[in-house]
């Protein structure tokens, strides 16, 4: 029996429905029976598992090695470090009970790992010569949150979060910098989302870092997302746990550590940046299925479509994640399934493309249908397509940061522009409470500072300076 309720209502008119019409009817996920969790549906873990593929190559590259830790630990190890439990104390869910008995000794369910890496580390590192030690985990974490959104802001979500030990203060600073990189490499080439790249201020920064290094993608809405952060921590976490180690003068010492970390938020950035009033646009890179092929059914001539039909799979299927949906629901509410799923490519084929010795060819991107020769169609031709598809939505979703992007230089601008939603960028000298006092009259924070090359007065103190700080509202 077919769905018939696959209207996706409009962003323009009702930009929260259009959200969750998109999560449910692309067969995203459905909401957990726990506030803030989801049912990850498999289309969405497909395309999770794809971003997992990808970046653990990347990490891979780069000596990174994978772990599993555990889920529960004591609430007494994550107090150890001051900065760091206030930062993430009115998140975390704490276990007091088990059955009828009291615990004395709290725990809690993983906030995040970096205590808990520092205990491992403590227990298996004793000598400088064992480092760099990187390694990486792919997990799940609770955070409570009040507002929910599928995604975008969930208590409970998938995650990797790295991380790494070194003898050298630079090294450690500069592995987080080059984590930083690889995932501006991965967010804007394969998932196509543009970002902007830099450091967080005082009051954005990571609890418990001394640098912190954040991507964050511009919205349709014109909201920014966090969506990748690489942490230089310093020392003190390994102080906070006596954890030290014998250097090459045999002397004990406190190591570096770096944390990094990109989550499922990644597929709510996909969908708020790439998606229209029709669906998802999945780019190709990460697409469950960057072909599907609707064959149209025709009782008489089925044999002949089967033929053509599994030749131009044969033709396909070692270069690209394909599929032939030969279900029993009529061709107008496939073609819209796949549509609503953002294919990159959907291929038609019936009597008459067998007769003609063609197929037809639709890109997500476009409206119009191609047709396309038998004799002329092969993996290249299929491989220019997806490129042209990616660099279309690709670059719909730059022109929209760029409409929305503007530099200002006086602050007297901040508000309106912000209620504008705009993409603020400003010449910015360091003022925390000032940066409180515009969070609590706009919603904005800033996203990340940066340095221009060029110097120019600051739009909150009468000084020069190259620092550039990006103000926006924020999932």
């Amino acid at each position: 029996m077919e769905k018939k309720d696959n209207i996706i209502r409009s962003f323009e008119k009702d930009p929260i429905n259009w959200y969750t019409d998109i999560v449910s009817k692309a067969e995203l996920m459905i909401y957990g029976p726990t506030k803030g969790t989801m049912y990850l549906r498999p289309y969405a873990l497909s395309i999770w598992n794809l971003i997992v593929k990808n970046l653990t190559k990347e990490f891979e590259k780069n000596g990174v090695e994978e772990v599993k830790f555990p889920l529960i630990f004591p609430k007494s190890l994550l107090d150890k470090e001051k900065k760091h439990i206030e930062g993430f104390a009115p998140e975390v869910l704490v276990i007091t009970q088990i059955g009828d008995k009291k615990l004395n000794d709290f725990n809690v369910i993983r906030p995040t790992s970096e205590m808990l890496f520092s205990d491992y580390f403590k227990k298996t590192i004793k000598t400088y010569n064992q480092l760099p030690i990187k390694l990486n985990q792919w997990v799940n974490v609770m955070r409570w949150e009040n507002n929910t959104r599928p995604f975008l802001r969930n208590s409970e979500f998938y995650w990797q979060e790295g991380h790494t030990v070194h003898n050298d203060e630079d090294e450690a600073k500069s592995f987080a910098l080059k984590i930083h990189q690889i995932y501006s490499n991965f967010i804007n080439k394969a998932l196509l989302l543009p970002i902007i790249s830099g450091e967080k201020s005082l009051n954005e920064r990571f609890a418990g870092a001394i640098n912190s290094f954040t991507q964050e993608a511009i919205l349709k809405d014109g909201q920014a997302l966090q969506i990748a952060t690489s942490h230089y921590l310093g020392n003190s976490f390994a102080k906070s746990i006596d954890f030290k180690i014998q250097n090459s003068k045999n002397k004990y010492v406190f190591p570096f550590q770096t944390s990094w970390g990109t989550s499922t938020r990644l597929i709510g950035g996909i969908i708020m940046t790439h998606s229209d009033n029709k669906g998802l646009l999945l780019p190709s890179k990460i697409a469950p299925f960057q072909i599907v092929i609707i064959p149209i059914k025709n009782q008489q001539n089925s044999e002949k479509i089967e033929i053509f039909l599994n030749n131009t799979f044969a033709k396909l299927k070692r270069n690209f994640r394909i599929k032939i949906d030969d279900s029993n629901n009529s061709f107008g509410y496939r073609m819209n399934n796949w549509e609503i799923k953002g294919v990159p490519i959907i291929i038609e084929i019936g009597i008459k493309e067998v007769l003609n010795q063609n197929l037809i060819l639709k890109l997500r991107s476009e409206e119009d249908k191609k047709s396309i020769n038998i004799n002329q169609f092969n993996s290249k031709v299929i491989s220019n397509y997806l490129k042209d598809y990616d660099q279309k939505i690709q670059k719909k979703a730059l022109n929209n940061f760029l409409n929305r992007k503007i530099w200002i230089n006086d602050l007297k601008d901040l508000k309106t522009k912000i209620l504008q939603k705009k993409v603020v960028f400003c010449y910015w000298i360091e003022d925390s409470k000032l940066e409180n006092k515009i969070k609590i009259e706009t919603g904005a924070t800033i996203r990340l500072i940066y340095k221009e090359k060029k110097l120019a007065t600051a739009i909150n103190k009468n000084q020069q300076t190259d620092q550039v700080a990006i103000f926006a509202r924020a999932y």
